[in-house]
C-alpha cells in the first residue's frame, strides 16, 4: 500500500487563488508547463503566489537532463498530461513536495503517482510521487478543447473493464485485491455515468487517481484495455483517453462471457456515441489488422506486468477476436 493521495484539493472557478496559500511556506517554485499554458498564465500565476517562478518547458525536459533542482523547494505542473508527468518524475527524483495544477481533465493521472513514459515507441508506467495538493480551476479547464474533456470520460469509462478484469485476475489467479480501493473506483465510475459535468470528472480523475496511490499499483483502473491504448502508442497519435475507451468495448464482450462484469458492452457504446467519442476504425483512424495486432502486443505487455487478463482466461483466438469486432460494429 501506499499513501492516501493528495491533502489540498479545490475545484472551482478560480481556484487557483488556493495556490497562495499553499505555497505560502515556500520561497523557490518551480512550475513545469507548456509554452501555451505559459503564454497565457505565468504573470496569472506569478500575481497569485506573489513570487517569481523558475519554468521549465515540459517538451524540453527528458529523464537523463542534468539539471540543478538545489535551488528549488516546491514543484508546481501545471497544464496537461505531460506537464504534470514531468513534474511527478522531478518530484520522484528530488524527493521535494509537488502540486497538481491541470488544465484539461483529459485523464485520471493528474492526482496519481503514476507518470507515462515513452519508450520504444510506446507508453509504460512509472511510479513517482503523489500531488500535495491538487488545484483544478474549471475557468482554464473549461477553456480546453472539447476532446480532452472526451479523453477524460474514456479513461474513467473503462473502470467499466478494469475493475471487473481486477476482481476476476483476483478470483481466478489471486491478485492482490482490496475492496476499499474497489468502491473508490467503482463509485467515481458511477458518479461520472450519471453525471459527466466538468466538476463531477474532475473528481472522478481525482479519486481514481487517489485509489492507485492507496494500493500502490495501476491495476484497479488499467487492465487489458490500457494495455491495448499501449499497443495502439506504436502506430496512432490518438489521445490515451479516446484510444482506452475504444478498446473498452471488446474487452467488455469478452468479460460478459466470462460473467465479471455488470455494465454490458451495448451501455458503454450507447454512452460513447452518444457524445461523439469514436467507436469505429474510420473515426479513430485505426486499421482490424493493426488493431489485432495490438491485441497481441497487449497479451505481451499483460503478461510482462504479471497482470491476467480476461483474453488469456478465455484462450480466445485471432477468428474469435475478428468476430467480435464485427460484432461491436467496429
Amino acid at each position: 500500500m501506499s499513501c492516501e493521495g493528495p491533502t489540498i484539493v479545490a475545484i472551482a472557478e478560480g481556484a487557483l487563488v488556493e495556490l497562495e496559500k499553499i505555497i505560502r511556506n515556500y520561497s523557490k517554485p518551480l512550475c513545469i508547463t507548456d509554452e501555451l499554458i505559459h503564454s497565457e498564465y505565468s504573470k496569472y500565476l506569478e500575481d497569485i503566489i506573489g513570487q517569481t517562478c523558475r519554468w521549465i518547458m515540459a517538451n524540453s525536459y527528458t529523464r537523463n537532463s542534468i539539471q540543478d533542482f538545489d535551488s528549488v523547494d516546491i514543484i508546481i505542473g501545471f497544464g496537461g498530461g505531460t506537464s504534470l508527468d514531468v513534474a511527478k518524475l522531478i518530484a520522484g527524483k528530488t524527493g521535494l513536495d509537488w502540486i497538481s495544477v491541470p488544465t484539461a481533465a483529459s485523464h485520471d493521472g493528474i492526482a496519481s503517482e503514476v507518470a507515462s513514459v515513452s519508450h520504444d515507441g510506446y507508453k509504460y508506467s512509472q511510479k513517482c510521487k503523489g500531488p500535495l495538493a491538487v488545484i483544478a480551476d474549471t475557468a482554464i479547464i473549461s477553456r480546453a478543447p472539447p476532446r480532452l474533456k472526451l479523453a477524460g470520460l474514456g479513461d474513467i469509462i473503462c473502470k467499466t473493464a478494469s475493475l471487473s478484469e481486477w476482481k476476476l485476475a483476483h478470483e481466478e489467479k489471486g491478485e492482490p485485491f482490496d475492496r476499499k480501493v474497489y468502491s473508490i473506483v467503482d463509485n467515481a465510475l458511477h458518479t461520472v455515468l450519471k453525471d459527466d459535468r466538468i466538476e463531477t470528472l474532475i473528481q472522478a480523475e481525482i479519486d481514481a487517481g487517489r485509489a492507485m496511490s492507496i494500493f500502490g499499483s495501476s491495476r484497479p483502473c488499467s487492465g487489458t484495455e490500457h494495455a491495448i491504448s499501449h499497443a495502439m502508442d506504436r502506430t496512432s497519435k490518438e489521445l490515451h483517453g479516446l484510444q482506452v475507451a475504444f478498446a473498452t468495448p471488446i474487452c467488455l464482450f469478452y468479460l460478459q462471457k466470462a460473467g465479471y462484469t455488470e455494465h454490458g458492452f451495448e451501455e458503454i457504446l450507447s454512452f460513447m456515441r452518444s457524445r461523439q467519442m469514436p467507436t469505429t476504425f474510420n473515426e479513430i483512424g485505426h486499421s482490424p489488422a493493426t488493431f489485432l495486432d495490438d491485441v497481441h502486443h497487449a497479451g505481451k505487455i499483460m503478461k510482462k506486468r504479471e497482470r491476467y487478463s480476461v483474453l488469456e482466461h478465455l484462450n480466445v483466438d485471432d477468428a474469435n477476436i475478428l468476430s467480435a469486432m464485427r460484432d461491436l460494429g467496429y
